[in-house]
């Protein structure tokens, strides 16, 4: 039965000839020139999946294996161990059309929830470090959220609402502003977006309420294409903690129990752009300045002390990218970047004091300002018919500005350095090569480097077995071999890859931080989509990955050891995803996906264990009409005992359960709001 997959998904794989991504090179391109994989949810699978989290909807995607801890919160995982703390904050980079939705060393381990994932007519994600075009953070993968342009609503309102299990219900919608027609005389177009969602939460005292408003307006500005953003979105989470105790999860009792009914999470954001683009002769020029600003409230629920953490940041940047194609054969990107931005945090204890050294009173309070410039280039050569290389470079300098606004000194297991200055650089090369030896048929190889100055946390959120400045700037190299091709009626992708990392950080089972880390990350991936009739389709992904420590730490620092050749812990070998879509009528779809997630070690010295689990989801949608349909999902169909996330830290097992079997109804409607 473990196998089987494998024999099914070898018949499929991603469309090609047909497929445009934007990621890459910030502008459409079609995907046979790309030196390297992106994957793509389109506006259909997004409805069809109708995403309770983002992690529903992008684990859809090959190498993407995203844990769902409570509520909204995630841990991503893309081609990589389920990443923790500063060390998965700083290895994604997310973004908004493009555009980062956090600044550099400013990230969070939890900003899929602060994407306009609601108003989304696609995700792309670049599994491993980016194209040149892309620096800090883009060292695991990328996830672009591309919101709808306006035009795209075909001048109509939508609106969908859905209701289901554990007090859950949402409600999104739109509204288009200005016509197709009569371009010329009106070329504006923009729309409004309004989506609010509540759950009253499958676990004791985990309530989610969350809102979010997009605005967008495309027009002219003189001789500019105009393209702007305006993005508003406050959560409030009442937070479940972890349940405790070997296989807790599988205990209904234990599972639905929250430990820290205190515990919450508040946020409140506003991001804005505002792209501008022109022609130049036979060169196009693109400029996006941004702005945002994040407020946010954490009881660290997932630490002993259950400190109250504030924390804050201010600022923004632009990009700048020039595209000049001198020739048919040869196109070449130039441009700069910069971002600046302030961030702020205060930890405070109000609990007595806890063991391991989580005092009572101030941890940390300290603000940062933050400057990051960067320049790239890079070229796309297509030196013979069937041939084309991608050269890149781009050079990047992160300064951190830490002013500490507590007492210099060791307070507990906390550290506080006094006010400094730290500068990161980094220089990372791409280098991809395309073979297309057959029409609907590419071979690639693809060699990059991504790069990530440590977070704020990692420098200055310190603890006793730490020295200030000790953190460098890691790095990981990365190589790839992929196919992407058609075998008959079948598309398919195939994908073998090789990365080492050098220089990371990560917390261990004790909350204690380990620097100067080195892993490496191998595995292969297979993907794609097949139609059996003119009824069935057949889709899906299966990956083989091991993910391995490439250094010691025999000092066992706070109980844990870590040996060379080990599995990085939160880190399965066999993951899959795979799907049957049914359509037994023009107006009716019907879905089953099967979603595998296998054993792994919970700790780094490889002696606990998760033993992974088997999920299977359905979804439906009829058509009611041209304008209206009703959608149903039945997630965990089995009612399968499961956890969402496993570990082993502060000597005991921990888990984020997973729901039960769960119900979702609701309907969409489209109407026309201009005739």
């Amino acid at each position: 039965m473990r196998f089987a997959p494998l024999i099914w998904i070898t018949l499929a794989g991603p469309a090609m000839a047909q497929d445009i991504v934007v990621t890459g090179e910030r502008r459409p391109q079609s995907i046979e020139t790309l030196a390297g994989n992106t994957a793509r949810l389109g506006a259909d699978e997004l409805a069809r999946v109708d995403p309770q989290v983002a992690s529903e909807a992008l684990n859809r995607l090959p190498g993407v294996a995203i844990h769902r801890n409570n509520g909204v919160e995630n841990l991503p995982a893309i081609r990589s161990p389920v990443l923790t703390g500063g060390q998965s904050a700083g290895s994604f980079l997310v973004l908004e059309d493009g555009v980062p939705i956090r600044a550099p060393g400013f990230g969070n381990v939890n900003d899929l929830f602060e994407t306009s994932l609601d108003f989304a007519a696609a995700v792309e994600v670049v599994r491993g470090p980016g194209s040149a075009l892309y620096g800090s953070n883009a060292v695991h993968g990328i996830v672009n959220v591309i919101t709808t342009p306006p035009g795209v609503h075909d001048e109509r309102g939508h609106l969908q609402v859905s209701a289901g299990s554990f007090g859950r219900a949402q409600g999104a919608a739109t509204l288009a502003l200005g016509t197709r027609e009569g371009a010329v005389d009106n070329p504006h177009l923009g729309f409004a977006g309004v989506s609010v969602m509540h759950e009253d939460g499958w676990r004791d005292d985990a309530s989610v309420d969350q809102q979010q408003a997009l605005l967008g307006w495309d027009g002219y500005l003189g001789a500019w294409n105009l393209e702007s953003r305006l993005v508003f979105q406050n959560l409030n989470q009442e937070t479940a903690a972890f349940v405790e105790g070997a296989n807790a999860y599988d205990s209904s009792t234990l599972a639905r129990a929250n430990a820290a009914p205190e515990a919450f999470r508040d946020q409140r954001l506003a991001r804005a752009r505002a792209t501008l683009s022109r022609q130049l002769g036979n060169m196009e020029l693109r400029v996006t300045p941004y702005a945002r600003w994040i407020d946010a409230d954490l009881l660290l629920s997932f630490f002993p002390s259950r400190a109250l953490e504030t924390s804050g940041q201010t600022g923004g940047g632009v990009q700048s990218t020039l595209y000049w194609e001198p020739r048919e054969d040869l196109s070449l990107i130039f441009g700069a970047d910069g971002d600046i931005g302030e961030g702020r945090l205060r930890e405070f204890q109000v609990r007595e004091t806890q063991p391991n050294g989580y005092v009572q009173g101030l941890h940390y309070d300290y603000v940062v300002d933050m400057r990051a410039l960067a320049s790239f280039a890079q070229a796309r050569w297509r030196f013979a018919e069937d041939w084309s290389l991608t050269a890149g470079l781009r050079g990047e300098r992160v300064h951190y500005d830490y002013d500490n606004r507590a007492p210099d000194g060791d307070v507990g297991r906390f550290r506080r350095a006094g006010d400094r200055e730290d500068e990161f650089s980094a220089v990372t090369p791409k280098l991809g090569l395309v073979w297309r030896p057959a029409p609907a048929h590419a071979l690639y190889l693809n060699f990059a480097r991504g790069a990530r100055p440590p977070q704020i946390t990692d420098l200055y959120s310190l603890q006793i077995q730490q020295m200030p400045g000790a953190q460098e700037l890691e790095t990981i190299d990365s190589a790839e071999l992929g196919w992407r091709g058609e075998l008959g009626p079948a598309q398919i992708a195939l994908a073998l890859y090789h990365m080492d990392k050098r220089d990371t950080s990560f917390r261990n089972a004790d909350g204690f931080t380990v620097t100067n880390g080195r892993t490496r990350h191998e595995g292969i991936e297979l993907s794609g989509d097949v139609p059996v009739g003119d009824a069935l389709t057949l889709s899906g992904w299966v990956t083989y990955a091991r993910h391995t420590y490439r250094f010691a730490d025999p000092s066992a620092r706070a109980g844990e050891t870590i040996l060379p050749g080990a599995d990085v812990d939160s880190a399965p070998r066999w993951i899959w995803n795979a799907r049957a879509l049914w359509r037994p009528a023009e107006r009716v779809e019907v879905e089953l996906e099967w979603a595998h997630m296998g054993r792994y070690f919970t700790n780094a010295e490889n002696t606990r264990t998760y033993p992974g689990h088997e999920l299977l989801n359905l979804r439906a949608d009829w058509k009611l009409s041209d304008d209206v349909s009703l959608f149903a999902a039945v997630r965990n169909l089995t009612n399968t005992d499961y956890a969402e996330r496993a570990d082993f830290a502060f000597g005991n097992d921990r888990y984020f359960p997973g729901e039960d079997r769960g119900f979702t109804i609701g309907v969409r409607a489209t109407q026309p709001m201009f005739r």
